[in-house]
């Protein structure tokens, strides 16, 4: 039977301030064409909110836009998101049979950046013959470098839950793979099936560098991660100026001052949210130095960036 190409992205809201962000992309995103590929739009809404009608509206001209209140009642972190996630891949798999796309759980504190994000995706994910269970931003073993002792390792292999997944990801995990943080969880059952694929696209950005990201036609979505979230997609959305893009030979030599700065501030800050996230950067910059983009399944030819300077 032939399968159908269809894709589907989530967007899981827990407040009003997430369905704003989600509006502000929306709007972004009908400035440009109209993706190839068919999409749909997942408006997921926790179990304490009902769905939202602004998010209809805003997502209707973009697509088929289907507002869902997740059932399930289990709430805090990080069990809440992870209960949203679950039934969002239990109803796209009873409702999307026949399809083999991929459902994107899209995060409010994550953007699209080039026109045609959504066909460079699926370009990706149809590369080589069998599809993947999950493709996303990948982020290596994470240690904690400290004087006189041994590292201690912080954070474990995984692909970032903003990530694109099969259809049918619900019935291929073990229920065991619904336990503790999802993103965390599943990666190792998809990795033993040779069913992860990582995806450079897909990228983690700050607020001091979105702006140098944006320049960067390989990267398709970014994810502020950690960052202040309506500060990061204002940043993402705000057209490139002129006097950026003339800067942007000084990028190469910018992004160098960054990273020495980044493993000077790693002896200073030890603790925290901070020092993991600035020992993350460094290990996902030495992971992709040490595998280049052409060696990855997932990739495709850069292409010329599609977007355009205020």
């Amino acid at each position: 039977m032939t399968k159908t190409r269809k894709h589907v992205v989530i967007l899981p809201h827990f407040c009003e301030e997430e369905v704003d962000r989600y509006v502000q992309i929306a709007e972004l995103m009908k400035s440009w064409p109209k993706p190839k590929v068919e999409t749909d739009f997942l408006l997921a809404a926790s179990p304490k909110r009902e769905p939202s009608q602004r998010l209809v509206e805003a997502y209707s001209g973009l697509g088929n836009a289907i507002p869902f209140q997740c059932p399930t009642q289990i709430f805090g972190y990080p069990e809440g998101p992870g209960a949203m996630f679950w039934d969002c891949m239990q109803f796209i798999e009873q409702n999307y049979a026949g399809n083999d796309g991929f459902s994107l759980w899209l995060e409010s504190d994550m953007c699209p950046t080039q026109t045609d994000w959504v066909d460079r995706l699926s370009d990706m994910w149809y590369t080589g013959q069998q599809r993947p269970l999950m493709m996303g931003c990948y982020v290596p073993e994470v240690y904690k470098y400290r004087i006189l002792k041994r590292p201690k390792r912080i954070l474990e292999p995984h692909i970032n839950g903003g990530a694109c997944y099969a259809m049918n990801f619900a019935s291929q995990m073990p229920p065991e793979a619904r336990e503790g943080v999802f993103d965390m969880a599943v990666y190792q059952f998809a990795k033993e099936r040779g069913l992860a694929r990582e995806c450079r696209a897909i990228s983690f950005s700050t607020t001091d560098r979105v702006r140098r990201d944006l320049m960067d036609s390989s990267k398709v979505l970014l994810h502020g991660f950690m960052q202040e979230k309506d500060q990061f997609i204002e940043d993402c959305i705000r057209p490139l100026e002129e006097s950026e893009l003339q800067k942007a030979k000084w990028n190469v030599l910018r992004e160098q001052i960054e990273t020495t700065r980044r493993r000077l501030r790693v002896w200073f800050v030890r603790r925290g949210r901070q020092a993991m996230l600035e020992n993350m950067f460094l290990a996902k910059q030495r992971h992709e130095n040490k595998n280049p983009v052409e060696n990855l399944l997932s990739e495709v030819s850069p292409k010329l960036t599609s977007r355009r300077a205020a």
